[in-house]
């Protein structure tokens, strides 16, 4: 919009100094001189007020840009109807104005606008045609022949800028993506680097500590004594701990291996689901694999071990005898794995944060299932996001890795 603002100013200055150039040829009759400076200083208040009434909201910014481009198009072409119509050599603003719409507008706006100004173009050539009428010895051909090429000009102007902005409205999105996705995995590497320095840190103590309560054990005699109980609690709790903080160390070495394996994803997916079916019989799996070869770079053990978490987490998460659904496909270049349960699906909250450790909503869980999966496809190339399905039941987790190119 400053531009925009900026623009005009520079139109409203070149319109003022043009003002004797289009009296010495004509263009411009001396009584439409009043009409032209108040048109231009009602254009400039305009301008003014203009500069205070930016919105803030992103779906008015569209509305009060159209409202800007068509008081500068109606006070153009009001300055162009008493300047010789469509025969005033700045009829090309015209182009100006609609190459703006194409670029600053959006949607429905931008055709909207695209419209008004053919239709305006429109009404200044037939209001030229009608005075050539009535000039004795007027080429009406030749007019025509310049009317479609002020016509072939505007519309090509806005189909520019227009085609234009889409493409620099996609690359927009795409590198706030990008920015998006490399902010969480920087985010993730960090967490998995302050636990792994904790767990080092931690190790010694928490093994010398182990020790002691294991010395402490034998010591106690009386095998019903609450004493007893109780370091036998504290012991089970201390062991939990250093699972955790084992399992964190080794997810985050394993996401900071780099190499890589080029496997084919449809034959390792299919045959890691018949090892997990066999081992959670009878658990009911509804899988719909692609046929189409799907090569890629991964870690094979990171990449199997995710899909065996996600697996686990679809059974834990649906109800008795109900379906677990397996989809293997290809989207454009990436492949496409998801894993779809039938459960009660996931609060807004969990979902913001999920993939991050230590967030989850199992009860004794430790998030670090989706911590792996989301390191894992990271060092793919790929994505990993949890959603709640539309149908209103249950979660799916998505995979989504590059197709190698052969």
């Amino acid at each position: 919009m400053p531009g925009l603002i900026r623009f005009r100013w520079i139109a409203i200055t070149c319109l003022i100094l043009g003002t004797l150039p289009l009296l010495r040829w004509g263009f411009l009759q001396t009584r439409d001189v009043p009409y032209f400076i108040a048109v231009l200083a009602l254009l400039a208040t305009f301008n003014v007020l203009a500069q205070g009434l930016w919105p803030r909201e992103d779906s008015a910014r569209q509305k009060h840009v159209l409202v800007n481009l068509w008081v500068d198009l109606l006070a153009a072409v009001g300055l162009l109807f008493v300047s010789g119509s469509a025969n005033n050599p700045f009829i090309s603003i015209l182009c100006i104005h609609a190459f703006l719409g194409g670029m600053l507008l959006k949607q429905k706006s931008s055709y909207l606008f695209g419209l008004t100004v053919l239709a305006l173009l429109g009404l200044l050539q037939f209001e030229t045609y009608l005075d050539a009428k009535v000039t004795v010895g007027a080429d009406t051909s030749e007019m025509l022949l310049s009317f479609l090429s002020q016509w072939v000009l505007v519309t090509a102007s806005w189909f520019v800028s227009h085609y234009f902005s889409g493409l620099l409205h996609k690359n927009e999105q795409r590198i706030r993506l990008l920015q998006d996705r490399q902010h969480q995995a920087d985010r993730l590497k960090a967490l998995g680097a302050l636990t792994a320095g904790f767990s080092h840190q931690l190790a010694t103590p928490m093994n010398s500590l182990k020790l002691r309560m294991e010395r402490g054990l034998r010591k106690l005699t009386n095998e019903n004594s609450p004493a007893k109980e109780e370091f036998e609690k504290a012991q089970s709790s201390l062991e939990e701990c250093v699972r955790v903080f084992q399992h964190m160390a080794s997810v985050f070495s394993r996401s900071s291996q780099s190499e890589l394996q080029k496997v084919q994803v449809e034959l390792l997916t299919a045959d890691l689901l018949k090892v997990w079916e066999k081992e959670n019989e009878p658990v009911l799996v509804e899988k719909h694999f692609t046929t189409e070869a799907l090569p890629c770079r991964l870690q094979v053990l990171a990449f199997s071990q995710t899909f065996f978490d996600l697996l686990n987490n679809a059974y834990e998460a649906s109800p008795e005898g109900s379906t677990i659904y397996v989809r293997l496909f290809k989207q454009d270049s990436w492949i496409v794995l998801e894993v779809t349960d039938r459960g009660e699906g996931l609060s807004k909250e969990i979902l913001s944060r999920l993939g991050e450790p230590f967030v989850t909503s199992k009860a004794d869980g430790n998030g670090l299932g989706l911590y792996s999966a989301s390191m894992m496809a990271q060092g793919a190339g790929g994505e990993f996001k949890i959603f709640n399905n539309t149908s209103g039941r249950g979660a799916t987790a998505q995979i989504r890795l590059p197709v190698e190119e052969l």
